[in-house]
């Protein structure tokens, strides 16, 4: 069986030029970057465009989900998500979508004043509420069956993939304290939230982990991998949108648990020569 991902070595300039035959591509370069996905932006006329190239099997599987997902939920909040396309090369899913104007939070959360950070924090917890509230069918999302639906299933076969077993003790906690009840990004970082240049929430990006979950798992990764300074403000927002008491003990327990996947993570891609 020939492999269904990508090698860093691979012609990539022949498959970009081949699937935008009518498109007058300028220049084109690898974002180092890229743990998941092998990444290149590409200059055209039209715009610039991401190409995303899968690194292992798993991320082949999961580029396809990413790619159903965000088509399924383009338009149903207030803000803007990537457009998505799956193209093929040899059998091997990759992606192609727009870049969307923005500059990631990641980039300017240690330099906002207390009002930006509150009117940041406020975006986030509307979109989060937005996504959380969609009712949907998972027949009518997912076209797929070969990759975890649920998010702690597909975090548990991620770990179990790429992670040692002696560093997954972490991983036994209870999964019932969060059971999946709506749909959930996943994976909210401040690296997929996107701010123009007023610093307002312009787009929400990367779906790859998205699915069914609990609401706990968004705020928790967003509150995790921002600055302390956000955390209230991000939880008052979420409380005023679902009209509900965010219960701290559950929260502060999941902000851990995702400090130790991406901790592990960061282990295991700087064991192949990834992350530096």
């Amino acid at each position: 069986m020939s492999d269904i991902y990508f090698k860093i070595d691979e012609d990539f300039e022949t498959i970009i030029k081949n699937t935008f035959k009518d498109k007058k591509v300028y220049n084109m370069h690898l974002i180092t970057t890229g743990w998941t996905n092998i990444v290149y932006e590409v200059e055209t006329v039209e715009g610039n465009y991401f190409f995303r190239f899968p690194r292992d099997e798993f991320w082949s599987r999961t580029i396809v989900k990413d790619c159903e997902f965000a088509k399924y939920i383009y338009q149903k909040t207030d803000f803007n998500t990537c457009k998505l396309e799956l193209k093929e090369d040899k059998g091997r899913p990759f992606s192609v979508h727009k870049k969307i104007p923005g500059t990631p939070l990641a980039e300017k959360m240690n330099e906002l004043s207390r009002k930006e950070i509150e009117a940041i924090s406020d975006d986030i917890s509307k979109f989060m509420y937005e996504l959380h509230s969609i009712n949907p069918k998972k027949e009518k999302i997912f076209t797929i069956n070969n990759i975890g639906l649920e998010l702690r299933e597909f975090l548990d076969e991620l770990l179990t993939k790429h992670i040692p077993a002696e560093e997954m003790a972490f991983w036994q906690c209870d999964k019932k304290v969060c059971a999946p009840e709506c749909l959930v990004h996943g994976d909210l970082n401040s690296s997929n939230v996107l701010l123009d240049e007023n610093n307002k929430v312009t787009a929400v990006i990367d779906f790859g982990f998205a699915g069914f979950g609990n609401s706990y798992d968004d705020v928790a990764r967003i509150i995790g991998r921002c600055p302390e300074s956000f955390r209230d403000s991000i939880i008052k927002s979420y409380e005023k949108y679902a009209n509900t008491k965010i219960d701290e003990n559950i929260l502060n327990t999941q902000v851990k648990e995702w400090s130790n996947i991406d901790q592990s993570y960061i282990n295991y891609m700087k064991g192949i020569g990834i992350y530096e």
